[in-house]
């Protein structure tokens, strides 16, 4: 009932089906703790059975680098897009979002375009993550970690006037 009237209009049953696969090229030394190399992660969900058939690109890339003194600072790059492939628009529930790891410090799903108070997802999301650890800072202290990082992230791409599907 609090929801916005763009959100309203979505009320119904959807049935969908996607074909999904992932293409993971893992070049790091270890997976645990981490100290070189890069990961570079493709995924896609291809609609099979759908009311806007909505095709779903993902690609996540991180790069590990040890340097001065066992630091290890990491690059990251991560990219989405959701696209109607029948020129619909995507439904609210198949909108993207920011990841948790992708962006420190806000609430999940609050980040984005909004319509009203209702944070609504776009068609695209891109960040970058920066960080490096600092074992330095408390060498005697085995149970502290510190580490410095930015983030940047952005969800664009969104339009509010859909159509429900027929009765």
């Amino acid at each position: 009932a609090t929801a916005s009237a763009n959100m309203q209009k979505q009320k119904g049953s959807y049935l969908d089906g996607y074909f999904n696969y992932t293409l993971d090229y893992d070049l790091r030394d270890q997976k645990f703790e981490t100290t070189d190399g890069y990961r570079s992660v493709f995924s896609q969900n291809i609609p099979l059975v759908s009311e806007n058939y909505s095709l779903v690109n993902k690609y996540d890339y991180k790069r590990y680098l040890g340097w001065w003194n066992d630091n290890v600072a990491t690059f990251g790059l991560y990219g989405a897009t959701v696209n109607s492939l029948t020129g619909k628009n995507v439904k609210l529930s198949e909108r993207l979002f920011i990841p948790n790891n992708k962006l420190r410090g806000f609430e999940n799903g609050k980040v984005g375009p909004r319509d009203g108070k209702d944070y609504v997802g776009g068609n695209y999301v891109m960040s970058l993550n920066l960080s490096t650890s600092l074992p330095q800072v408390l060498p005697n202290s085995q149970t502290t970690d510190f580490s410095l990082f930015y983030d940047a992230a952005n969800v664009w791409g969104v339009c509010l006037l859909y159509t429900s599907p027929s009765p």
